[in-house]
């Protein structure tokens, strides 16, 4: 079983993405996001994941090849779909407080909820958390001591519940910034953060 589960929030998109939702919009990290990259290969000598998976979207594997091949095994990494953020639908690209203002009330109501909620045009959350959660226990079975994943917010925070076992609604207790590290110390009964925005 992995004792430990590193998970790295890709590089930042830039400021003009910063208020908007995104999710399966394949956009790409931004020059500063990149370089604010190079501190994490410090934060991670103190670790040393022997697998790797990444999330297939262009930011994270862009995060990934930052890195450098110093830090991630030569052999490459695993890209799993189910790594990918959520997909916000017709929400995609939005800013919040423009969705807040638009939309059906009831709709947005609903959103509170969550685990009932469907994005517009897009992905069910409890869908979300199952392909979440299907990464988790992949990697909670994974030989080695330390396993690594480079993916999203969402995904983060989702996993974090998970392996919390907080509901998930509470997801957004968690700020997950980019290009940091959050660090989860896994048990046969349960985990613990030891680790935020490293």
């Amino acid at each position: 079983m992995a004792s430990r589960l590193l998970l790295i929030r890709h590089a930042d998109t830039g400021p003009a993405n910063r208020e908007r939702l995104v999710g399966s919009t394949d956009i790409t990290a931004s020059p500063s996001g990149l370089d604010a990259v190079g501190r994490l290969a410090a934060v991670l000598e103190r670790f040393a994941p022997e697998s790797w998976y990444c999330s297939p979207m262009l930011r994270a594997r862009q995060t990934a090849d930052r890195l450098g091949p110093g830090t991630r095994p030569p052999d490459g990494m695993v890209i799993d779909e189910r790594l990918r953020e959520i997909d916000f639908g017709s929400w995609e690209m939005r800013r919040l407080a423009d969705i807040l203002s638009s939309s059906d009330p009831d709709l947005i109501k609903s959103w509170s909820a969550y685990e009932s909620f469907v994005f517009p045009d897009g992905e069910a959350v409890s869908a979300f958390g199952r392909r979440v959660a299907e990464v988790f226990s992949l990697v909670r079975e994974a030989a080695g001591r330390e396993v690594c994943l480079i993916s999203h917010g969402g995904v983060i925070r989702t996993m974090i519940c998970q392996a919390l076992g907080l509901p998930a609604n509470h997801y957004l207790l968690f700020n997950i910034r980019p290009a940091t590290l959050t660090v989860l110390d896994l048990y046969s009964e349960g985990g613990v953060l030891s680790g935020l925005n490293l």
